[in-house]
């Protein structure tokens, strides 16, 4: 059993002594408000049974059903609020009959039953709300408004019963219609958000904003399109990109880096498609690090320390795997006392490179990353001077 089944369980069994408690109490005591507040926990109980089958059910994919059951989340709670909207009516058609004929003087045990409830239901709303928010699940966050309510109720129905207890009887059912309108109230908001997600209206601009801002973060794209949709504690997205990068390999580690953060900084994304709309480039740049300014010279082992860097430009064309040119470039920054490996991988960035071969696995400090941030892969090869790399291009 999960959280969200834990925590619905224990709403059904905290509701079931709330509204017993409160029933009896009604009914011994003649308080229409407690009659009434009743019936309101009664409905939570119905709707944590609700929640814990639609929490239950909603994870389960099958081949009719391969985006899940999320939305029945939804559907959970868009009953939850038809049965809260039942409730306030029930409790407005009661309090309105007992307004005219309001005479019974309310005791102290009334209101005792009345502040114990109180405790157990804004307990069980708090619990309710940090595990529905923790775990994303709109029917437990509506379970929580309810509860919620309920106790926003019992806090009226305990002034109810004090002024009754005082010589105001009729204040017994006017708070019953005070808690009809809140309940009205609660249960028009759950049904707005139940049924907007249903309808797969757009998520929210805040997080919409985000997952743009995202990945618009990533070097060389543009974002060119963005749909994301609810469904239950889910979220979908579809993202178009656009790119002046033209190398296939690149675009791949572009959409997999794009995908990776937005989960990050949005971990309750189930699915997320990513379109990048890219030109294939003609020409590739190869580098490996170099001891000597010379062709012939041999790979060096360090990367930052290195004195040169050679570059290999080699033709990208379908069909025409070729070797364009080469050239060799100094490094300035091999004798920098911090910093090294990254102003090397810096320059490398700045003359285009697109592949840097090495001797060793690069380690995975701040020249790495700085080359992976910039889309340069790393490839290792058992060659050891340049001159027996460029065999491969030619």
């Amino acid at each position: 059993m999960n959280e969200l089944e834990k925590a619905a369980a224990v709403s059904v069994a905290g509701n079931a002594i709330v509204s017993v408690l409160k029933f009896t109490a009604g009914i011994t005591f003649g308080s229409v408000a407690l009659v009434a507040d009743a019936i309101h926990s009664f409905t939570d109980i119905i709707g944590s049974i609700a929640v814990f089958f639609g929490v239950r059910f909603a994870d389960i994919k099958s081949e009719k059903f391969p985006y899940g059951l999320y939305k029945l989340e939804n559907f959970v709670s868009l009953f939850i609020a038809l049965i809260i909207f039942w409730s306030g009516i029930e409790i407005a058609l009661e309090s309105w009959g007992r307004i005219s004929s309001a005479s019974q003087i309310i005791g102290f045990e009334a209101i005792t039953v009345a502040l114990v409830s109180l405790a157990i239901v804004y307990a069980l709303a708090k619990y309710k709300e940090k595990i529905g928010r923790k775990e994303h699940s709109p029917s437990m966050i509506s379970e929580a408004k309810h509860s919620m309510l309920d106790a926003y109720g019992s806090v009226g129905v305990v002034l109810a019963l004090g002024l009754s207890m005082a010589g105001f009887p009729i204040f017994d059912p006017l708070i019953g219609l005070v808690i009809a309108v809140l309940v009205f109230k609660a249960g028009f908001e759950i049904f707005m958000d139940s049924a907007k997600v249903l309808l797969d209206i757009s998520l929210d601009y805040k997080t919409m904003k985000k997952i743009e801002r995202i990945a618009a973060q990533q070097k060389g794209i543009k974002v060119k399109e963005l749909t994301a949709r609810n469904s239950g504690r889910y979220i979908f997205v579809d993202l178009a990109l656009e790119t002046n990068i033209r190398e296939l390999k690149k675009v791949d580690q572009v959409r997999r880096q794009c995908e990776e953060k937005i989960r990050k900084g949005i971990p309750r994304i189930d699915k997320i498609m990513i379109d990048v709309e890219y030109k294939k480039k003609d020409l590739l740049v190869y580098a490996a690090a170099l001891e000597k300014n010379s062709t012939k010279s041999p790979i060096a082992m360090e990367f930052g320390t290195a004195k040169f860097f050679g570059l290999a430009h080699v033709s990208n064309k379908p069909g025409e795997k070729r070797l364009v040119k080469t050239e060799i470039i100094e490094n300035p920054h091999w004798k920098s006392k911090e910093k090294k490996g990254i102003l090397a991988a810096q320059l490398l960035v700045k003359n285009g490179v697109d592949v840097l071969f090495a001797r060793e696995e690069m380690h995975k400090g701040g020249a790495y990353y700085a080359l992976h941030e910039s889309l340069v892969e790393m490839r290792k090869t058992n060659k050891k001077t340049f001159e027996r790399l460029l065999e491969e291009f030619r």
